[in-house]
């Protein structure tokens, strides 16, 4: 008997063992899994609510993202255990937190649904509204917010509710609507801290609308809440703010020197200054203001305070004292790294357009042997002043001056019509001398009416289309355009461009002239000897540092340098020279047609493919173009506009697998962008047969620069 009581003492104690060692395994999914998911979880929680605001949130995303880890083993791991429900709430709410708001609500939806009598229930269904909200579902997030007002009877999760839609409206800036939840919060839905964070929603609301004395009543209102010295602090600062915009000057720097006064706000001591430094800027009393803009740069060194203390400094010595040198000092001393990214920026480039200042008011006498080169420099470099006085430093009389000077001085200067126009704007819009700025505009007419500003004056002056609109550079450039790419006439556009070359060398449209009148000869027919190359050459050399000299450098490196021939033209030529000289090539080359020999105009060209084939133009356009066409600010000054035709392949499914523009423009860069346009655009092929796939087309697609730009 004793021997068989042992043995079931024995058989027993066994079985106890295996059950506490079972019991103790699934204790591990909670010691080790779920307790640290909820611990991450509550103190989340906990810093998220210090500031409902939002400050918390980033502060506690790290532990969310710890809860969201352990949780997820719970989940995975261990589907049936007794913690499953806490994990997916933990899990879910933590998602919502850090912006994961599709799987959220998936974890909510499976919380709800498998676990509807859960103690989270509840507050899971406001999760799940307030994750919809964010998703965009707006009608389903409302019916879940109503639905929870209607048949909750917890205070609780109706004030969320509210909490939830007001949040939502007020960051859409639908305030009125805002303010309406967050009254009830106030009214009696919250609790002491909702009250509190409420009455904040709405004084920002009305503060954001610039209803500057309703905002300063709702943030008093704060203080009757007893709120701890952080909303104190900023109910306190608003109001200043406040009194400021309403011009209660004296009261608002009460409000300020009440927390300066305070201990518990000697961290922000430093921005609490800064508003006192500028109710003195406000009342006018600037020496005041410097003083503790001073004091504050000194005890704030390296700080964002500082920085701004320096920056109000330097705008204090630039706009009131004039000390441009001062003011220079200052600005730089605000480009310490702790500045804001907008204090910074603009510190720096007022330091820099100072430090032009300084450059450009170093006046260059010139004498009488000084070239045309040297007086635009000059003018230019006088214009760039009356500029940056005009734009940079508000100093419209100041750069009147300027301006003037450059008339006085430099009359033929290529600047000075630019300097006659901005005299006549100034005139207009600081001084409201709306006949002297007309007059100002009609003597540019009269003095540079071949000038590339005179279209501007022109559409300034309401005069296109009449008979004034002519004589300029532009116009007989546009011209040149006009026949080359909408008509088709090469002849009449290389007139056009010589005429651009000889007439107007000072414009900045003659070295674009030129190089397009060698572009259109290689487009009209290549003279098949060395000359069109040499042309290229000795354009490139004479102007080396010009985009256009860039491209005709690409082409000379695709041909193998020939021998240049005695009747060739040399580098001393002309533009015309060169062009008359191809001309001559041209018309010997081509003066008796090749017997049978099918001429072909320049349209018909088009629509040949490599192979020498006739081809169709496509019969329906594109179905989608992935990439929307942007002008390149590059290719202004051509001011192309017209037809390109394009020859494509089309493959089965619709890309365009090849292609070739035939009729490029005179731009690079506009070409470029055609080019990376169709290489997007996609086709039907409904419209093909199955043997026309991969075979050319003709697609004529339309450029035009902006309508600022025409």
């Amino acid at each position: 008997m004793v021997i068989f009581r042992e043995s079931d003492m024995i058989k027993l104690s066994r079985i106890l063992v295996l059950a506490l060692l079972l019991l103790l395994g699934a204790g591990c999914v909670y010691y080790n899994t779920f307790y640290y998911a909820r611990k991450a979880f509550n103190e989340a929680e906990s810093e998220r609510k210090s500031d409902k605001r939002g400050g918390g949130i980033g502060r506690a995303k790290g532990s969310y993202q710890r809860a969201i880890e352990k949780s997820d083993k719970v989940i995975e791991k261990y589907p049936g255990s007794g913690w499953y429900d806490d994990a997916l709430f933990v899990n879910g709410v933590s998602r919502f937190h850090i912006g994961d708001y599709t799987r959220a609500e998936k974890r909510l939806r499976e919380l709800l649904a498998e676990f509807p009598e859960s103690q989270y229930a509840k507050e899971a269904r406001v999760y799940l509204a307030k994750t919809k909200l964010q998703l965009g579902d707006i009608a389903e997030a409302m019916t879940l917010f109503e639905k929870l007002f209607d048949e909750s009877k917890q205070k609780e999760v109706k004030a969320e509710a509210a909490f939830a839609l007001g949040e939502y409206y007020y960051e859409n800036k639908i305030y009125e609507k805002s303010r309406n939840y967050f009254q009830s919060l106030i009214d009696s839905l919250g609790d002491d801290e909702d009250r509190i964070y409420a009455q904040s929603y709405i004084a920002d609301g009305y503060f954001n609308r610039f209803q500057f004395r309703e905002a300063l009543t709702q943030y008093l209102k704060i203080l009757d809440y007893n709120p701890d010295s952080k909303e104190k602090y900023r109910a306190v600062f608003r109001a200043g703010e406040c009194m400021y915009f309403i011009n209660d000057i004296e009261q608002g720097m009460e409000y300020f020197n009440q927390l300066a006064d305070d201990p518990l706000y000697y961290d922000s001591l430093g921005q609490i200054k800064l508003k006192i430094a500028e109710g003195y800027e406000l009342d006018g009393d600037l020496l005041l203001a410097e003083e503790v803009y001073h004091e504050i740069a000194v005890e704030n060194p390296n700080t964002a305070s500082g920085a701004v203390a320096n920056y109000n400094l330097g705008l204090i010595y630039q706009f009131d004292y004039e000390d441009y040198q001062q003011a220079k000092k200052y600005y730089d001393k605000a480009t310490n790294r702790k500045a804001s990214d907008e204090i910074y920026q603009d510190a720096l480039q007022r330091s820099t357009d100072i430090g032009k200042l300084e450059d450009y008011k170093k006046r260059h006498i010139l004498d009488t042997s000084a070239t045309r080169q040297e007086i635009d420099s000059v003018a230019a470099t006088q214009y760039l002043l009356g500029e940056l006085y005009l734009l940079q430093l508000d100093k419209p009389d100041s750069a009147y001056q300027e301006f003037e000077y450059i008339i006085d001085n430099f009359p033929e200067s290529y600047s000075a019509p630019k300097a006659l126009i901005a005299m006549a704007q100034i005139r207009k819009q600081y001084h409201d001398d709306t006949l002297s700025y007309d007059s100002t505009l009609r003597e540019v007419l009269k003095k540079y009416a071949h000038s590339d500003y005179a279209p501007e004056v022109i559409h300034l002056l309401g005069l296109a289309g009449t008979a004034a609109d002519t004589g300029y550079p532009l116009h007989y450039f546009r011209r040149a355009e006009d026949f080359a790419f909408d008509k088709g006439n090469f002849d009449s556009a290389k007139y056009y461009y010589n005429y651009v070359v000889d007439s107007f060398p000072h414009s900045n449209y003659n070295t674009l002239a030129r190089y397009a009148s060698i572009w259109i000869t290689e487009q009209m027919a290549s003279p098949g000897d060395s000359s069109l190359y040499f042309a290229y050459a000795d354009f490139a050399d004479s102007f080396p540092n010009n985009e256009w000299a860039i491209d005709a450098e690409k082409k000379l490196t695709a041909h193998e340098k020939p021998e240049r021939r005695r009747d060739e033209p040399t580098e001393e030529s002309t533009q015309t020279e060169y062009l008359a000289a191809l001309e001559e090539q041209e018309q010997a080359s081509g003066g008796d047609d090749i017997e049978g020999e099918v001429q072909l105009t320049l349209e018909e060209k088009y629509f040949i493919d490599p192979e020498g084939i006739s081809i169709q133009e496509v019969e329906e356009g594109p179905i989608r173009i992935d990439e929307e066409f942007r002008y390149p600010p590059a290719a202004y000054i051509t001011n192309f506009e017209g037809t390109l035709y394009i020859q494509i392949k089309i493959d089965a499914f619709g890309e365009i697998v090849d292609y070739r523009i035939m009729n490029p423009s005179p731009s690079p860069e506009l070409n470029a962008e055609v080019e990376k346009i169709i290489s997007v655009t996609h086709f039907s092929t409904g419209w093909m047969d199955p043997e026309e796939y991969d075979t050319w087309f003709v697609y004529k697609y339309y450029v035009a620069p902006p309508l600022g730009i025409k």
